[in-house]
């Protein structure tokens, strides 16, 4: 149902379905040998990790038909590009195949998450929030959520490193991410039992 490419810092790429990626910050090696089956390219916002352009225009010129679909504040940075539809949050937007809504998100920069339904089958996708208020999926199939820190941890480091004289660049994770603890409070206010669960963007430093 969903095949992680890359999750993390390094590089984000999810499929799902065999046809649907969401994010594509990863380099075109790694997905080459699926583009064959792509439909779509969601796109979430414009961090590095998350936004490969090189990678994205290689994917345009290989895949004419391929479509790309993002929020407005993306479409600069696309120009040139075809097939790319901009997506209004909270909008259903039916592709035959499989129907997609974005989800306005909350991290430094404009962000989109998306609920996807294919088949009967529910998948909600998001990462790189600071929270996920008046968001609801109740009973969906599969939760794909990041969990970057955790709080029991984060603050510890942060005094560590400021009494060190460092950069304590984990305050600015806390005001842009979700934390462990949030996400496992949303997957248990909303999940059913035959639910899954994904884990996005998890950090080893905390």
């Amino acid at each position: 149902m969903f095949q992680v490419l890359s999750s993390g810092s390094k590089g984000n790429c999810v499929i799902y379905h065999n046809t649907i990626a969401v994010d594509m910050g990863v380099a075109y090696s790694l997905v080459k040998k699926h583009q064959s089956s792509l439909q779509i390219v969601l796109l979430t916002h414009s961090h590095g990790d998350h936004f490969n352009l090189s990678t994205i225009k290689k994917l345009a010129f290989e895949r004419p038909t391929l479509r790309f679909a993002c929020g407005e504040f993306l479409a600069k940075y696309l120009d040139g590009i075809k097939n790319v539809d901009i997506l209004e949050a909270g909008n259903v937007y039916d592709y035959r195949d499989f129907t997609v809504c974005p989800i306005k998100l909350y991290h430094d920069v404009p962000n989109f998450g998306y609920i996807i339904f294919k088949g009967g089958h529910r998948t909600i996708h998001i990462t790189d929030t600071s929270h996920l208020d008046k968001i609801e999926a109740k009973d969906y199939d599969l939760y794909a959520i990041e969990s970057n820190y955790n709080e029991d941890t984060i603050f510890q480091s942060i005094e560590h490193k400021k009494a060190n004289g460092e950069f304590a660049y984990q305050e600015g994770v806390i005001n842009s991410h979700l934390s462990e603890q949030q996400a496992r409070d949303f997957i248990f206010k909303n999940r059913s039992e035959k639910s899954q669960v994904l884990r996005l963007h998890e950090s080893s430093n905390y």
